[in-house]
């Protein structure tokens, strides 16, 4: 009967384990897109991995938290990388200043942090432009919300990706080898990007 009850709970316990991703990756299309091979994602990046993608395509940084709860804490996993903030500079919802856009970031950090998981937070991809907003000059505004983001992961000592270094044209654009509409990763580019999420982990 002991070892009965002693193999039953370490199938338990390996089906926990097992359930419990290493990573959610909580962001919008440009993490939404990575684990679909219609947009060029690579779904055994994830699979092979132990991550979760919660990518919505469309989303706004103050969407991301309202879902924050069900889609990362609930799942308990061992880090959140969070990357989100351009579809608030496109205003997909309307215009919001960056710090709203960084208030809303340090709100997903610190949910994560009082269930003890790990947070990785992501510069915003390059773009020189928004095929569905021309109107909107999105260089300056994604660099100073970088600038915002590595700054608040160096003072308080988190774990940082900086996409926007290796994938941007020193105008600031998404190299044209790396997407189709400037804005959203091909292949070649979530290869990228993948490496560097590996070296961080």
């Amino acid at each position: 009967m002991r070892k009965l009850f002693a193999l039953i709970i370490a199938i338990l316990y390996i089906s926990v384990a097992y359930a419990q991703p290493r990573a959610v990756f909580m962001g919008d299309s440009i993490f939404d897109s990575w684990d679909s091979t219609k947009h060029g994602g690579h779904p055994q990046f994830f699979k092979n991995n132990n991550f979760v993608n919660c990518g919505k395509s469309g989303e706004v940084t103050a969407q991301m938290v309202a879902r924050f709860q069900r889609d990362v804490i609930d799942r308990n996993p061992d880090c959140v990388i969070i990357c989100g903030g351009t579809n608030d500079i496109a205003q997909n919802n309307g215009y919001v200043p960056n710090r709203l856009i960084m208030k809303n970031i340090k709100t997903m950090t610190k949910m994560a942090e009082q269930h003890n998981i790990e947070v990785i937070l992501c510069t915003i991809l390059p773009a020189a432009r928004y095929p569905w907003r021309p109107e909107i000059e999105p260089v300056k505004p994604i660099r100073n919300m970088n600038r915002r983001i590595a700054r608040f992961a160096k003072h308080h000592h988190r774990k940082f990706i900086d996409f926007y270094t290796p994938l941007a044209t020193k105008h600031g654009a998404l190299q044209s080898p790396l997407s189709k509409d400037g804005v959203h990763p091909n292949s070649e580019c979530y290869t990228v990007m993948e490496r560097i999420v590996l070296s961080t982990l």
